[in-house]
């Protein structure tokens, strides 16, 4: 049973200032956030920091120090009407690499979470978490019976980075095969590149190139996602499909595990046949480590867009255009849109059209009733080299960020005009009332589990009112 608590950057960069601010001395907070269970997994989604002046981090009558029952009231009050866990935390100034709950602490936590659990109720956990300068550990009270260690902190930002309770034994007998990569970033990096589970939404033209490129650097675990088959006219952009795969129609995700396991047989690629609207899929990939979208639907990027703001998932949304205008090639561009945890969302950049969600859940015979001109779909012109651009650069977005080397700007969409070579970034768009990963309470992020996704049996009223009123943004 693995359990990590996940945080932004930004949340940690807070938590971090309160809990060492220089003078040596312990300090503490409260941490609300989201959860997210599965049998052999919970992650604990920080949604909101609440650092404790010393009112509420008092002498204690048992230890040095205690969280004042006025402190605990409050903010177990505010867990069980938001259903969010709560996790005190508190610093250990003299730990480094390594940290772990005293005795104390563990004995004050069976004198109070029996009570915390009761006032947070609604199912959700309590827990302890303690950092050290480098590290983090703690204990999890998923009820009262039932108790465990919480094996890190993940920290999601620009560069990412995993705080554990000791310092994680690094391999150095990687596989030959690595060797010019680990030059780079080191055995360490090459560990932590086997240890992800990462999603790929859409095998396509862009998808399958991000597959394997994800294979030859040795990820772990490969989550393909795509309900479409291998046909002819697309034999020139999807990589591994050979001309018997347009013949037999063989399904997308085959190709792509077929080619990964060529690439390296060590991979575990998880293939799927099916769509991201649908509730058990999008709780598949909501399971991931980092998302790549490489399709061109407006309701898987309002989905995966959704599912990277509720989990704390790093995402990035690629794709290639090319534009025709009177016959003729107006422009020609590659977009590479990074949509991390409070930065880069895809609705606040205004890249969720809401008259194209319409169009795409529109039952069969309404799109029949409005195609009244009986007009043949129409398939635009796409280019493996393009498609391989916005791969090659979404990947390596990912590598920096994962191994440490990502400098400022990372999350930046960009645009790149094949044309010119012009590669053109954008400035970020923030929304606080934004649904998805605004600040209100009616946000979806960092929610986990309880956010309502927009998936098939998750579109509510109110979100489709939200999702159909969304302002246009050049």
């Amino acid at each position: 049973m693995s359990t990590r608590l996940r945080i932004t950057r930004e949340a940690y960069s807070e938590l971090r200032s309160h809990l060492f601010p220089g003078d040596h001395d312990e300090h503490a907070a409260i941490l609300l956030a989201g959860v997210a269970s599965r049998p052999n997994s919970t992650r604990l989604l920080v949604r909101e920091v609440h650092p404790l002046d010393a009112s509420e981090f008092i002498p204690g009558n048992h230890g040095y120090r205690q969280l004042a029952p006025s402190a605990l009231a409050r903010l177990g009050a505010r867990a069980h009407a938001e259903r969010l866990a709560l996790i005190t935390c508190h610093s250990h100034p003299g730990a480094k690499d390594s940290v772990a709950l005293s005795e104390d602490d563990l004995a004050g936590h069976c004198r109070v979470f029996p009570h915390l659990l009761n006032i947070v109720s609604n199912g959700q956990p309590v827990g302890g978490a303690v950092f050290g300068e480098a590290s983090a550990g703690g204990e999890i009270w998923l009820s009262q019976d039932r108790r465990v260690g919480l094996d890190g902190v993940d920290v999601i930002g620009e560069t990412l980075a995993a705080l554990a309770p000791t310092p994680q034994p690094v391999n150095n007998d990687v596989a030959s095969r690595y060797d010019r990569q680990v030059r780079m970033f080191g055995a360490q990096g090459q560990q932590i590149l086997r240890r992800m589970k990462v999603a790929v939404i859409g095998l396509g033209g862009g998808g399958s190139i991000v597959s394997q490129h994800l294979a030859h650097l040795g990820v772990g675990t490969i989550l393909g996602v795509d309900f479409d088959r291998v046909e002819r006219h697309n034999l020139s952009r999807i990589v591994g499909a050979v001309p018997r795969d347009a013949k037999r129609r063989t399904k997308k995700v085959e190709v792509a595990k077929r080619l990964a396991t060529r690439v390296d047989r060590s991979i575990n690629f998880e293939a799927i046949d099916g769509d991201l609207v649908d509730t058990a899929i999008a709780a598949r990939v909501a399971e991931c480590d980092f998302i790549f979208l490489c399709t061109d639907t407006m309701t898987s990027r309002l989905i995966a867009n959704s599912i990277a703001q509720a989990h704390l998932i790093p995402m990035v949304q690629i794709g290639a255009k090319i534009d025709q205008l009177k016959g003729r090639i107006s422009s020609i561009y590659v977009a590479v849109r990074p949509s991390f945890p409070r930065h880069g969302c895809l609705a606040c950049a205004g890249m969720i059209d809401h008259v194209a969600l319409q169009r795409e859940g529109a039952t069969d015979a309404e799109k029949a009733a409005q195609n009244y001109l009986n007009l043949p779909d129409v398939i635009d012109p796409s280019v493996v080299t393009l498609n391989g651009v916005a791969a090659s650069a979404s990947t390596n977005l990912m590598l920096m960020a994962i191994t440490g080397l990502a400098q400022p700007g990372n999350y930046a969409h960009r645009l790149l005009d094949a044309r010119s070579g012009f590669w053109l970034t954008l400035e970020e768009q923030r929304d606080p009332e934004c649904l998805w990963c605004g600040e209100s309470d009616r946000s979806r992020f960092a929610r986990g589990d309880s956010a309502r996704l927009p998936v098939r049996l998750g579109m509510t009223k109110e979100t489709r009112r939200h999702l159909f009123s969304f302002p246009r943004r050049g």
